[in-house]
């Protein structure tokens, strides 16, 4: 059994020790002081002790300051190999401390990052608990075999999750809300504006993706078709990916994105318009997920209940 005066007296032989390195490589109490922000006489006590604990002179005293004698050149040498391997020692627990924590295999993309996702995971702490796999994917084609195939190459991501065929695929955790705007290229007239009206739009040709793959885009499709005849809706084939904002900039035209995406292409400005539509964001994953992927979800959860 460990003695608890034994642990002690460790811990005051390491902070002296810790001093006595300070003071060698100084050649001085009084600037030793200064860079351990304690005075001068306390140096000198712990250095008085040090020496009484091991039983030899370390130093040579004189007016000038202190030097080293043989026996305490030996302990510099010696402490400073402690010292390295205490870092080491300290890494390599860290490292298995990190190796002990279930990994949640995030997926990120250019139209999905997951950077708000990893806000709220470590903003709430549960950095310490869970650690995190980046994994990239594409937007384009991918993006329906991710889906299906979560809880293997990824465990979930972060995106839009309104779409009523990702609720019957897979498990949705809503976590906030993306702000609708309006993409306009940069050569089109209305790129210099900080605002659009629906007036705005009009004689204006829009892309959106196309009926009932988004409950919040089909309201906007509505309020156009029943109050804005005038502008013009193009359908996309299917969910947005950056071929959908290439085809927008080669044709010109507008393209209802989310702030999410405000720098996501270089040919287009991210303008707020005069509306209130926002999409849910939310973590997608799997069905049937591992323990450790239910548990990061439950956290996520208890994270965004408490927040508001």
């Amino acid at each position: 059994m460990v003695n608890i005066f034994d642990i002690r007296r460790l811990a005051m032989l390491n902070r002296r020790i810790g001093t006595f390195i300070v003071v060698a490589e100084s050649g001085s109490f009084s600037l030793a002081a200064k860079q351990l922000f304690v005075s001068a006489v306390s140096v000198k006590k712990q250095m008085d002790s040090l020496e009484a604990e091991v039983g030899v002179k370390l130093f040579h005293r004189t007016n000038r300051g202190v030097g080293l004698t043989d026996a305490g050149r030996i302990l510099l040498d010696a402490a400073k190999r402690m010292r390295q391997m205490s870092d080491s020692t300290l890494r390599e627990m860290r490292r298995a401390s990190e190796a002990e924590k279930p990994m949640v295999k995030v997926g990120t993309s250019l139209l999905r990052p997951c950077s708000r996702l990893l806000d709220i995971w470590s903003r709430n702490d549960m950095d310490a608990d869970y650690g995190i796999e980046i994994v990239s994917f594409d937007d384009g084609t991918e993006l329906d075999s991710v889906i299906g195939e979560l809880g293997s190459r990824i465990d979930c991501f972060l995106g839009p999750c309104d779409a009523p065929a990702w609720h019957e695929m897979c498990n949705v955790l809503k976590l906030g809300f993306y702000e609708c705007k309006i993409a306009v290229p940069r050569s089109h007239s209305l790129a210099c504006e900080s605002a659009l009206t629906w007036d705005d739009l009009s004689g204006q040709s829009l892309m959106l993706v196309k009926p009932g793959s988004s409950p919040v885009l089909d309201s906007i499709r509505s309020e156009i078709e029943s109050h804005h005849p005038g502008i013009e809706i193009v359908d996309t084939p299917s969910f947005y990916s950056i071929d959908t904002f290439n085809e927008c900039e080669r044709r010109s035209i507008l393209l209802e994105t989310l702030d999410a995406w405000d720098n996501v292409h270089p040919g287009f400005v991210s303008i707020p318009m005069d509306w209130s539509y926002r999409v849910p964001f939310g973590l997608l994953y799997s069905k049937d997920p591992s323990p450790e992927m239910e548990r990061f979800a439950s956290g996520l959860s208890d994270a965004r209940r408490t927040s508001l």
